[in-house]
């Protein structure tokens, strides 16, 4: 039986500004989900990141009304 990878939360800020996250079993696959979530922003490399304690991110993710 596969074993099936775990996903990991992964956060970035983009070059121009702003910052999302995705859930990814890796970096590279991270990386494929910010151009999926917007093709014409890039990645600002030296953010992108594996968020160890995701309830934490979450605890401190700002929240808009």
């Amino acid at each position: 039986m596969k074993k099936t990878p775990k996903m990991k939360l992964y956060s970035w800020n983009w070059t121009s500004g702003g910052y999302n996250q995705c859930h990814a079993v890796s970096k590279a696959e991270a990386r494929k989900k910010a151009k999926d979530i917007c093709n014409t922003l890039e990645v600002n490399e030296s953010t992108l990141k594996w968020e160890k304690d995701e309830d934490k991110f979450w605890a401190n993710y700002p929240i808009f009304d």
